[in-house]
């Protein structure tokens, strides 16, 4: 019997999926179209059948990202980390190593292509950016729960605890301000979580 039509090969999704794993390592946010299905290796025919367009392909790029860090952001959220200086602590240092193995491209993906873009902006800040917020707000709802912190708007207080700490990777990674104004990184964090811990503590 014939195959249906409008029906997908029954390896439609095998290959879908292969041809995100190519594209997670080698998209651009300025890539054209044809130039991401050269990166893929496929035509940009094969290409608009398994994303449709441009918007698309970077769409599933940064679903697969989410997908691929949710055992870190659980790690964020759940971990037994030791006291609140010391969980804060490994939590921003875990960001901090993560964007220095790839983390960062994928927030200069997003960043890069979502701004001013009402379609891959949404899509960036619910694929990546607020699943990241939303594990920290996890985290210190778990030291508020334990009374080492006051009880405060865990959103506000995730976005002041990461938010400077994302401006630091981005001035110093992204934009090479490690060659014309070095930051001390780790020093940072450790003071940036005392004061934050001061300011949130009970």
């Amino acid at each position: 019997m014939g195959r249906t039509k409008g029906a997908r090969n029954a390896d439609y999704l095998k290959s879908r999926d292969k041809l995100v794993t190519l594209l997670a390592r080698t998209a651009k946010h300025s890539a054209s179209f044809r130039a991401l299905a050269v990166n893929a290796r496929v035509s940009p025919a094969t290409l608009r059948n398994y994303f449709g367009d441009r918007e698309g392909v970077l769409d599933a790029v940064l679903a697969y990202q989410r997908e691929k860090g949710n055992p870190y952001r659980r790690a964020v959220a759940d971990a037994h980390a030791g006291d609140v200086r010391t969980a804060l602590t490994w939590v921003l240092e875990e960001v901090a190593a993560g964007w220095r193995l790839g983390l960062g491209k994928v927030h200069a993906l997003g960043l890069c292509a979502g701004l001013d873009d009402a379609h891959l902006g949404p899509s960036y800040v619910n694929e990546i950016l607020e699943p990241t917020l939303q594990s920290v707000e996890a985290r210190i709802q778990r030291h508020i729960d334990s009374r080492e912190l006051r009880d405060s708007n865990v959103r506000y207080a995730a976005l002041a605890l990461l938010s400077p700490l994302l401006l630091g990777l981005i001035h110093q990674h992204g934009l090479f301000g490690s060659k014309c104004r070095p930051l001390d990184l780790k020093a940072f964090i450790v003071d940036h979580v005392e004061h934050f811990v001061r300011a949130y503590e009970r």
